[in-house]
């Protein structure tokens, strides 16, 4: 559900000791209790009030998210929606009519029963795109999409850790110019595995490829198409793609969750994707499962990627002596166990144990109570969807509503439109 963010000026806020106007002998505060007296540093330690400008930003990204939700519509059903007004909804809109964003379509009956005709808006085929990319440890892709979500051009290159950065660096930029040479961006958004700094838009770690430990990538890419450039950690803009354009649209709480070779969660909370100070945290596949495990590669023992990756499912896969071992995948499981191939079903059903543990770990801290699954579980079909749904409810805590599981089947493509979502949350949403 989308609510608007109302502003309430402090000076409608009574003050201590004085009667409120209509309410003859009322006192703030109403009880005999001592009132701790704010200082500088008990106040802006503790509250801070949100600006008018910051309301507006936050206004104007749930309008957009319900645009994109519902489709072309006009103020009036955007303020029915919301519970404003259509002054309030005009406000929040009006500059990005301005500005081309967004455009008004051919009037049309406001209801079966006559009245003024309205103009739904959308937005602007012929507008500003929005650039995507996503940086991960052999693949880089990219994207130029419409800011409805549509993709318009796709590219994909695949580049080797042991490579210099140099050269990774030169074909980033190549696949960039495939896709965005000569265009007007409104800005570039890019889904980057590892940790980053999303002040500067650095990869500061990234341990499948340490070659790119340190990449100012914002910079390299700003510089060469004029545009900004906005980068945050990969679990966190597949949460965008699934908020702004997935199955997250109208969801206030929901974990989206990378399988593959790594494992990452990005969570919405209350409405809004959770970040760190300058982009940290994130890191699930790093919380410790098995404090007697194994090494991961983040030099720590235990970690839950040492557990639920296909790394370890592979190595799983060939200790049971299952065929085609070295490349085996959720998908190809999931096959076999159909099949009855002797110790299948066995490992399908420990990949799903291992993966709920960090699941259910998110189910007691968040409580983010649906989990929308992508990546290499998602092959693993119904069959694998069953398997997490039933075993996360029996290990969260009991409620009325049990936790439910989602696979996502878009391959690639949420993620590239996370990346689209993170321009629109950046650039559009922070218009004043």
């Amino acid at each position: 559900m989308y609510e608007l963010v109302t502003y309430i000026p402090d000076r409608v806020l009574p003050r201590p000791g004085r009667s409120r106007k209509g309410q003859p002998g009322s006192r703030w505060p109403p009880t005999r209790r001592r009132v701790t007296r704010v200082t500088k540093s008990t106040s802006t330690a503790r509250v801070r009030l949100l600006s008018p400008s910051t309301m507006g930003r936050s206004n104007r990204s749930r309008v957009l998210q319900l645009l994109l939700q519902n489709g072309p519509t006009s103020r009036a059903q955007l303020a029915r929606a919301l519970g404003v007004n259509r002054a309030t909804i005009a406000t929040i809109l009006q500059p990005l009519v301005d500005d081309g964003s967004l455009v008004e379509g051919d009037a049309v009956a406001a209801s079966p029963s006559g009245g003024k005709p309205a103009r739904p808006l959308w937005f602007n085929q012929h507008g500003a795109e929005l650039g995507s990319i996503r940086i991960a440890s052999t693949r880089l892709m990219a994207a130029r999409l419409g800011m409805d979500g549509t993709i318009r051009t796709s590219g994909e290159r695949v580049v080797d850790p042991s490579w210099p950065l140099d050269r990774i660096s030169a074909v980033l930029v190549e696949l960039a110019e495939e896709c965005f040479g000569g265009r007007s961006l409104l800005g570039i958004g890019i889904a980057a595995a590892g940790m980053v700094d999303t002040s500067t838009g650095t990869i500061l770690s990234l341990h499948l490829a340490p070659v790119m430990n340190g990449f100012r990538v914002a910079e390299l890419l700003s510089s060469r198409f004029a545009t900004s450039v906005t980068v945050d950690h990969h679990p966190r803009v597949l949460a965008l793609g699934d908020k702004w354009f997935g199955l997250g649209r109208g969801m206030d709480h929901f974990a989206s969750v990378y399988t593959g070779e790594a494992l990452g969660m990005g969570i919405v909370h209350d409405g809004e994707v959770f970040r760190g100070f300058k982009g940290a945290g994130g890191e699930y596949g790093h919380i410790v499962v098995d404090l007697a495990g194994a090494t991961c590669l983040c030099g720590r023992r235990g970690c839950w990627e040492t557990v639920a990756t296909t790394g370890w499912l592979r190595e799983r896969a060939r200790e049971a002596g299952l065929p085609g071992a070295g490349t085996t995948t959720c998908a190809q499981l999931a096959e076999q166990a159909e099949q009855g191939v002797a110790g299948a079903v066995e490992l399908l059903e420990l990949y799903a144990d291992n993966l709920v543990i960090g699941l259910a770990n998110n189910e007691h801290m968040l409580a983010s109570s649906t989990y929308i699954m992508h990546g290499d579980v998602v092959g693993g079909g119904e069959r694998m969807r069953l398997l997490l749904q039933e075993r996360l409810a029996r290990n969260a805590p009991h409620r009325d509503d049990p936790p439910v599981v989602l696979l996502d089947t878009s391959d690639d493509d949420t993620v590239l439109l996370g990346g689209g979502g993170l321009v629109l949350s950046s650039e559009l949403a922070t218009a004043v």
